[in-house]
Protein backbone atom coordinates (compact mmCIF):
# COMPACT_ATOMS: atom_id res chain seq x y z
CA UNK A 1 0.00 0.00 0.00
CA UNK A 2 1.33 3.30 -0.99
CA UNK A 3 1.34 5.81 1.72
CA UNK A 4 -0.17 9.55 0.65
CA UNK A 5 2.49 12.15 0.53
CA UNK A 6 2.32 15.38 2.95
CA UNK A 7 3.72 18.85 2.05
CA UNK A 8 3.66 19.18 5.76
CA UNK A 9 7.30 18.03 7.44
CA UNK A 10 8.13 17.81 11.04
CA UNK A 11 11.11 20.40 11.82
CA UNK A 12 12.78 21.04 14.75
CA UNK A 13 13.65 24.65 13.68
CA UNK A 14 10.26 25.53 11.73
CA UNK A 15 9.40 28.23 14.90
CA UNK A 16 12.96 29.86 14.37
CA UNK A 17 12.66 29.75 10.16
CA UNK A 18 9.39 31.65 10.57
CA UNK A 19 10.84 33.85 12.95
CA UNK A 20 13.65 35.03 10.63
CA UNK A 21 11.94 34.96 7.70
CA UNK A 22 9.71 38.08 9.59
CA UNK A 23 12.46 39.39 11.03
CA UNK A 24 13.57 40.16 7.23
CA UNK A 25 10.80 41.32 5.94
CA UNK A 26 10.23 43.48 8.75
CA UNK A 27 6.63 44.33 10.89
CA UNK A 28 4.76 46.94 9.14
CA UNK A 29 3.13 48.14 12.18
CA UNK A 30 6.74 48.98 13.54
CA UNK A 31 7.10 50.73 10.38
CA UNK A 32 3.99 52.88 10.81
CA UNK A 33 4.69 53.51 14.66
CA UNK A 34 7.77 54.87 13.30
CA UNK A 35 5.87 57.76 10.88
CA UNK A 36 3.00 58.42 13.20
CA UNK A 37 2.80 59.85 16.67
CA UNK A 38 -0.59 57.57 17.63
CA UNK A 39 -0.20 59.37 20.90
CA UNK A 40 -0.63 62.84 19.75
CA UNK A 41 -3.63 62.35 17.58
CA UNK A 42 -5.25 60.32 20.84
CA UNK A 43 -4.70 63.56 22.41
CA UNK A 44 -5.88 65.69 19.75
CA UNK A 45 -9.47 63.48 19.73
CA UNK A 46 -9.33 63.87 23.19
CA UNK A 47 -9.28 67.27 23.41
CA UNK A 48 -11.95 67.28 20.30
CA UNK A 49 -14.60 64.40 21.31
CA UNK A 50 -16.25 64.46 24.61
CA UNK A 51 -15.96 60.93 26.67
CA UNK A 52 -18.43 59.75 29.06
CA UNK A 53 -17.78 59.24 32.44
CA UNK A 54 -18.91 55.64 32.92
CA UNK A 55 -21.80 57.02 36.15
CA UNK A 56 -23.96 55.28 33.43
CA UNK A 57 -22.90 52.00 33.32
CA UNK A 58 -21.74 49.83 30.25
CA UNK A 59 -18.44 48.29 29.04
CA UNK A 60 -15.54 50.81 29.44
CA UNK A 61 -14.59 52.62 26.54
CA UNK A 62 -11.24 50.84 24.99
CA UNK A 63 -8.57 53.36 25.35
CA UNK A 64 -8.51 56.31 22.68
CA UNK A 65 -4.53 55.51 21.15
CA UNK A 66 -5.61 52.01 20.58
CA UNK A 67 -9.11 53.37 18.84
CA UNK A 68 -7.13 55.50 16.82
CA UNK A 69 -4.44 53.44 15.73
CA UNK A 70 -7.38 50.84 14.52
CA UNK A 71 -8.62 53.30 12.30
CA UNK A 72 -5.70 54.29 10.73
CA UNK A 73 -4.97 51.09 10.23
CA UNK A 74 -8.06 50.75 8.92
CA UNK A 75 -8.15 53.13 6.73
CA UNK A 76 -4.20 52.49 5.25
CA UNK A 77 -5.31 48.90 4.62
CA UNK A 78 -8.99 49.67 3.10
CA UNK A 79 -10.76 47.40 5.55
CA UNK A 80 -14.65 47.28 6.34
CA UNK A 81 -15.92 47.18 9.70
CA UNK A 82 -16.21 43.06 9.32
CA UNK A 83 -12.96 42.98 7.97
CA UNK A 84 -10.81 44.79 11.12
CA UNK A 85 -12.90 43.32 13.42
CA UNK A 86 -11.69 39.89 11.71
CA UNK A 87 -8.41 40.94 11.96
CA UNK A 88 -7.89 42.07 15.07
CA UNK A 89 -9.68 39.23 16.48
CA UNK A 90 -7.69 37.14 14.46
CA UNK A 91 -3.86 38.30 15.19
CA UNK A 92 -2.37 39.40 18.46
CA UNK A 93 -0.30 41.73 17.23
Amino acid sequence: MITPRSALKFDLFAEASRQHKRDEVGDPLQVIARHIDFAALAGLVDALIERGDGRKGGRPAYPTEVMVRILVLKRLYNLSDEQMEYQLLDRAS
